[in-house]
């Protein structure tokens, strides 16, 4: 009769070494979340700067240095167009990811990963676009998308990098939480969840407005910096990756 021994010192692999594989994962098509938000940032920023020339144009009295115009509207089109790609990722490679035996756990790690990372390369890239437009004073116009003048005392470089990344960081995870909430609760509560998201904004809104309380919301949006407000938006992208985390645990996979 033979015996087996086993080796005491054997121990169970941790379910977070796939972290790294979930977070390739997403990267499994560059172009989802490097490629097309590159190629989309410089045209919204090219956009941006067509608009302001013909404005520019039909302008010959401006004077650029005492009337500068601004364009930051075009940089939002990268940041809208990954919040909707975060909704694409929990309903396309969160199925995939079950399929690989991924953890929801180990799942959720890797994605939240690939929106900081992310996040940190729209943030370096609207740092290097202010750069480019201080040191040309706007192109030579005065015209401006990421390096308006004001945000010289409202933290500068940094500070627009600050608040882009934790920008970005929220939208990414605010369109996964409506993407993983469809799949955890039915069209019926979804659609509830919605009008109850607005009735409460609209709620609120109003009892500002009945206490005329904007100035004092203006206020407090003066006394703030750009770190301040980058520190407040993470919370809020802290609280809503976690909620992300409850729903995904209970997900449905068809």
């Amino acid at each position: 009769m033979t015996s087996m021994t086993v080796n005491p010192t054997t121990t169970r692999r941790s379910s977070f070494a796939r972290v790294p594989a979930a977070f390739r994962l997403q990267f499994a098509v560059p172009w989802s979340f490097i490629w097309l938000p590159m190629i989309i940032f410089v045209i919204a920023w090219g956009f941006s700067y067509g608009v302001m020339g013909l404005i520019d144009a039909q302008v010959p009295e401006r004077i650029p240095a005492e009337e500068p115009l601004n364009a930051t509207g075009g940089s939002q089109a990268t940041i809208w167009y990954l919040g909707f790609m975060a909704a694409y990722t929990a309903s396309h490679t969160f199925p995939f990811s079950v399929a690989l035996s991924y953890s929801r756990r180990v799942y959720l790690i890797g994605t939240y990963l690939t929106f900081a990372v992310v996040s940190v390369g729209y943030a370096l890239a609207a740092m290097l676009a202010y750069w480019v437009e201080q040191a040309t004073n706007g192109f030579g116009r005065h015209m401006y998308v990421f390096g308006v003048p004001s945000f010289q005392e409202f933290g500068g470089m940094f500070g627009v990098g600050s608040i882009a990344a934790v920008v970005v960081l929220f939208v990414m995870c605010f369109g996964f939480f409506w993407a993983i909430l469809y799949r955890r609760v039915s069209v019926t509560q979804l659609w509830a969840v919605i009008i109850g998201v607005i009735a409460v904004l609209l709620g609120l809104l109003a009892l500002i407005t009945l206490n005329d309380g904007w100035a004092t919301v203006g206020t407090w949006f003066m006394r703030q910096t750009a770190f301040s407000l980058a520190g407040w938006g993470l919370l809020a992208a802290i609280v809503l990756g976690g909620l992300n985390y409850l729903l995904i645990r209970k997900a449905t996979v068809s």
